[in-house]
């Protein structure tokens, strides 16, 4: 009944194709009817007949056909189908003028409420200051070192917000980066203080937030799921929303207001693909997530960019109302609108060369900046003109000044700055932050993290597991690609299924679908964890960037998450191949054997899934990109399959080649699968006679008539050599976990040892 499916794939065409090329040749080993003979035990028949080698031409007649057919399709459906994104955002999103007023007072009547919450969030108020940081990387070409900061110094306050800004390659989010200990290469000298005491690692992570230009947050979390995460994460139990019950969700709840969260409060994050949330609300979400550690300084890498003015305006607004709780806010920004531009307190300019040329007090409507400026000589700046436009001009101009030699020469404004009185009060605000710092403003951490290493599991582990829950694409997808495939590959065996004799054609098959079974489902784990993978690892490396996590914590929750799904998806393949192929249904078998024998196949087939899904978790933290772990994933299988004991026979793999055959898992989970449920098996095989097991199977010796029958059980000891053994059934399932061992404990190195954040 599935003999359709096989005269309509191509790849059958092209095997038979192949054979005929072979075995119909003029090669005298074929001479005389031998190739037929070959042909005909493996079941390569048509109407009782081998096939002959006007087939060859056949094939090439069909896949010519089939490829025109294909292209047909896919220029068909390019030109009537149309496949949009879902749309993003919430639908009742404000959409006129009246109506975004009216939240507007709502929103007011409620900030003083909210911004009391957020202070009740412990902190302390930090005046970072850094002196001299300069920043340096090798070249990509040669030995020599390139220069992208400069002695750059400055004072971001607490309560006041700073903008980074400057010609593109200035350095500006070099610095940022620098400053938030962001950057994990090159060479970095310079002091940086937080009020008055010297930076160090873990309290610095601890007290500071960081929003990244594109930031991705899990597409399968709501809002408040995504906050709450944080929190739990970021905050220790000394911290004041710890003493009242409802202190953490007050919290998060006043941190969604803050931010304009509300409408979309309890909506999945979402994706490109998807649908979800806007660009603009995804940039709150995570600013929203970073003030949910109750940060004493966040940083932000560009926060308007992409986003229209009215989006723009929320997210200024959003950071105002943090600053006005006492906190710093440093963000880089570029091109801002004239509103945006306003509402930052302080800015520090940077030109080519990470130096700088203006750092302190923008003053009302930019008017110190202005001043500044227009004393170097600069060109007035034009009523409604914007500031930040303007000053960015400034630096284009070609400005002559008088040089040391008496002769006019371009002004530096690097060194413009360093002459400036400006830099003078920089440089005493230094110097006096330095001197007899506040003990009581000292951030110092006793832990790494804010909460116990079980509970930073737990927390990972419960959040990946809701992630796997909300992902129908990808285990619900295989949960029923399990049954799928295990009912097509099961069916085929429908009519044999209750026979005691077998041709050798149809024990053949059954031995190669067995193969087959755990290959595909196999393939399927690897392939389809590997994007999975990628976004966890990406997740990953954010939060150990934040002092979240550390890779024992998401190493663990990765192997939580995936573990029950792995059982699960086996045990439904198990539960629909072994009953209607028939393969444990030996009559010389009791039922409590047939049971025991079922059950141990699952083990084996479990073991298989799991060491592909970990095998391309690993992978995928092993290298940066997906394109290279598919590379090693399609590696891994190509070995796997051709080492496992089918496709080259264990007798046939010697000298050099044992050794792939004895490294390779498939070779122990398909000794496992063919043991547990052929040992023993009474039934009866027919050989044919020019069968490769004729002679070693002593068939002259075993007639039943004309006719050679052999056990099932003793067919299968002489296909592998006699080298698959029941007793080696323990054994292989020692070997499997000590496999799974070492990919976990690997994954775990990886993930600590190797980060592709691009910093």
């Amino acid at each position: 009944y599935y003999i359709w499916i096989y005269w309509m794939v191509p790849l059958s065409w092209v095997y038979r194709a192949l054979l005929l090329n072979e075995f119909t040749s003029s090669d005298p080993l074929y001479a005389d009817g031998e190739g037929d003979k070959i042909l005909a035990s493996y079941g390569f028949l048509y109407k009782g007949e081998p096939f002959t080698r006007e087939w060859i031409a056949y094939c090439f007649a069909y896949l010519f056909v089939f490829l025109i057919v294909c292209m047909s399709a896919s220029a068909a459906c390019l030109h009537y189908f149309r496949m949009e994104p879902k749309p993003k955002g919430t639908p009742d999103m404000p959409e006129t003028e009246e109506s975004e007023k009216e939240n507007e007072k709502e929103n007011e009547n409620e900030n003083e409420n909210q911004h009391a919450s957020l202070r009740d969030a412990a902190f302390i108020p930090v005046d970072l200051s850094f002196k001299d940081i300069s920043y340096e990387v090798k070249a990509s070409k040669g030995s020599e070192t390139l220069r992208l900061l400069n002695n750059v110094s400055g004072v971001f306050s607490a309560g006041r917000m700073c903008a980074l800004m400057g010609e593109s390659g200035a350095g500006k989010t070099t610095l940022m980066d620098v400053i938030a200990l962001r950057k994990g290469s090159g060479h970095i000298s310079g002091e940086v203080l937080l009020n008055g005491f010297p930076q160090e690692d873990i309290s610095f992570r601890r007290c500071s937030g960081y929003v990244e230009q594109f930031d991705v947050q899990s597409a399968e979390l709501t809002v408040r799921e995504t906050i709450r995460f944080s929190a739990q994460l970021r905050l220790d139990k000394s911290n004041p929303v710890y003493d009242t019950p409802n202190g953490l969700e007050e919290h998060i709840d006043s941190i969604i207001k803050i931010l304009e969260l509300t409408r979309e409060a309890d909506i999945l994050v979402g994706s490109e693909e998807e649908g979800g949330l806007t660009f603009e609300q995804k940039k709150r979400l995570s600013i929203a997530v970073e003030v949910a550690a109750s940060p004493s300084i966040v940083f932000l890498d560009e926060p308007t960019s992409g986003l229209d003015a009215r989006a723009a305006l929320l997210v200024m607004n959003a950071l105002k109302n943090m600053c006005d709780t006492g906190r710093t806010v440093v963000a880089t920004i570029h091109q801002p609108s004239s509103a945006v531009f306003d509402m930052f307190d302080d800015l520090l300019l940077l030109k080519k060369g990470g130096e700088v040329v203006f750092f302190g007090d923008l003053g009302t409507c930019s008017c110190n900046l202005v001043s500044y400026f227009e004393v170097l000589g600069a060109s007035c700046m034009n009523k409604g003109e914007n500031p930040a436009t303007w000053m960015l001009n400034v630096l284009g101009e070609n400005i002559m000044v008088g040089g040391a030699n008496g002769e006019d020469e371009p002004l530096n404004f690097a060194r413009a700055w360093d002459d400036s009185s400006n830099y003078v009060d920089l440089q005493r605000r230094l110097a006096n932050a330095a001197e007899s710092p506040d003990e009581n403003l000292e951030i110092k951490y006793d832990t790494e993290f804010a909460v116990p290493w079980l509970r930073r599991d737990n927390l990972m582990a419960n959040r990946l597991v809701t992630i796997y829950w909300r992902s129908p694409a990808y285990n619900l997808s295989r949960m029923a690609l399990s049954l799928v495939i295990a009912f097509l590959l099961s069916s085929i065996f429908i009519p044999i299924r209750s026979n005691d004799v077998f041709t050798e054609a149809e024990m053949t098959s059954l031995l190669s679908t067995i193969f087959i079974s755990f290959i595909i489902i196999g393939v399927l784990s690897i392939t389809s964890v590997l994007p999975v993978a990628l976004s966890i690892r990406d997740m990953y490396y954010r939060h150990k960037a934040a002092g979240m996590l550390n890779s024992r914590s998401v190493g663990r929750a990765l192997a939580r998450a995936e573990w029950r799904f792995i059982v699960f998806s086996s045990f439904l393949f198990c539960v629909v191949f072994i009953p209607i192929s028939g393969i444990a249904n030996s009559p010389s078998h009791t039922l409590r054997q047939k049971v025991r024998e079922s059950f141990a196949f699952w083990g084996f087939f479990t073991f298989n899934v799991a060491i592909y899904s970990y095998i391309g978790q690993l992978f995928m933290c092993l290298v940066r990109g997906p394109g290279t772990a598919q590379i090693l994933a399609s590696i891994f299988i190509g070995i796997n399959n051709f080492f496992s004991g089918l496709i080259v026979r264990p007798q046939q793999m010697t000298g050099f080649w044992q050794i792939t055959y004895w490294i390779c898992p498939g070779h122990f989970v398909y000794e496992g699968l063919c043991m547990t449920v052929f040992y023993e098996d009474a039934r009866k095989v027919i050989v044919s006679e020019g069968s490769d097991y004729y002679i070693p199977l002593d068939c002259d010796n075993n007639l039943v008539g004309d006719v050679c029958e052999v056990e099932v059980s003793e067919y299968v000891d002489v296909f592998f050599g006699r080298l698959f053994n029941r007793d080696h059934i323990p054994r292989n399932a020692i070997i499997l976990g000590m496999i799974l061992f070492v990919v976990r404990m690997s994954t775990f190195l990886a993930l600590k040892f190797f980060t592709y954040s691009g910093k």
